[in-house]
Order: C-alpha cells, then structure tokens, then sequence
C-alpha cells in the first residue's frame, strides 16, 4: 500500500489581530441572523481574560482569515462567545480544530467546564457540540434579539491535568 504525501494545513490557528476584524466582521455577517458588530469584537481583542483565536491562511490560500473563535475565562469556567468559519470552508473539520483548541486552553487553564449559547433553531450547531460531549444545562427564553431561546449548554471538564469527561 502506497502512503499519500502529507497535504500541508492551508490555515493555522493563531491569536486575532485588530488587522483581521474586517474578515472576522465580514464572516460574523454571514453566519448569524443577528450578527456582533465589527465594535464588539475590537472591544473584545482590548478586554484581559479573553481567548480570540483565528484560522490564518498560509501563503495564498483563499479566505485569509477562515474562521474564529472568542472566549472568556472566568473563575473556573471558559465560556466560548462566538465561534464560525467561513461558509466557502465549511464541513472540513475547520470548526472542530478551532473548538478543540479552545477545548486544550480552557483544559490548560484549569477550567472546570467550558459553557455557551447556541440558538434552539441550529440544529446543525447543537449535534457538532454534542458530539463533543457538551449538555443542555438550561433554556434561556428570548436571550437573542430577534426574540429566539438559546439553550446554554456545558461540558464538565476533570479535575486540573487530566482529560475531558468524554
């Protein structure tokens, strides 16, 4: 059996820059129906405790920024504010690389459980979680402005050093 060449990652993770907000910014208005201003996410690059993460095309690879994800920490818990990629880019494990590394800081950081919303409707969004071990923890009733519930949902992390639950 003949082995394929490694297929070099078009994009890698790196920390968000303000240079990046117009891609951020120009994704955010193509996945949500109720998207963060450009504003919010500049504000969240400026704030401490925040985890801003983005898919950074190498060489001339197209989109330059592929995806991101935004985060706090607080106390024990890591709380994933957004996270999207690019629709050109979608369904190529994209996602699950930024979720997984957000997963290894809030894991890194002693986390105790890594938590967020995500709207009742996406469906989509809610087995890409589960798949991961996150559970609905509660109903938030109208928490998007549109006037749609959010379920919030939780991953128990272990004790600090060792692996995921699940």
């Amino acid at each position: 059996m003949a082995l394929r060449e490694p297929v070099p990652e078009a994009y890698r993770i790196v920390p968000a820059k303000s240079a990046d907000l117009d891609e951020i910014a120009r994704i955010e208005g193509e996945s949500f129906r109720v998207p963060w201003k450009r504003e919010f996410f500049e504000t969240e690059l400026l704030e401490p405790y925040r985890y801003a993460r983005v898919l950074l095309a190498d060489e001339e690879a197209v989109p330059r920024i592929g995806g991101y994800l935004f985060a706090v920490s607080l106390y024990e818990e890591f709380h994933i504010n957004k996270i999207a990629t690019d629709a050109r880019l979608r369904h190529r494990g994209y996602g699950r690389r930024l979720l997984e590394d957000a997963l290894a800081r809030a894991r890194s950081m002693g986390a105790h459980a890594v938590t967020l919303e995500v709207r009742v409707s996406n469906g989509t969004a809610r087995r890409f979680y589960a798949s991961y071990g996150f559970r609905e923890a509660y109903r938030r009733r109208a928490y998007y402005q549109d006037g749609e519930d959010a379920l919030a949902l939780v991953l128990q992390l272990e004790e600090k050093g060792s692996k995921f639950k699940v």
